[in-house]
């Protein structure tokens, strides 16, 4: 949040848009799109139970600084 708030971001979720800047001037706006098949996902909850059962699980992390992308 306070990497949006310092680039002040609007949000807008139904428009699927996040505006960079004034709303009036945009410096920037990212339109989003919907995916074409539905992401699955489960809760941690859900994870251990089925690791619990015997099923294979994978665990993993990104991590990255995206500061020179903007500039």
């Amino acid at each position: 949040m306070d990497w949006l708030a310092s680039h002040r971001a609007t949000i807008d979720c139904y428009a699927m848009t996040v505006i960079f800047g004034s709303v009036r001037q945009p410096e920037f706006v990212y339109h989003g799109s919907s995916p074409l098949k539905s992401v699955k996902l489960i809760s941690a909850m859900k994870a251990r139970t089925l690791i619990s059962h015997g099923c294979q699980g994978v665990k993993g992390a990104v991590t990255g600084d995206v500061g020179e992308w903007l500039y």
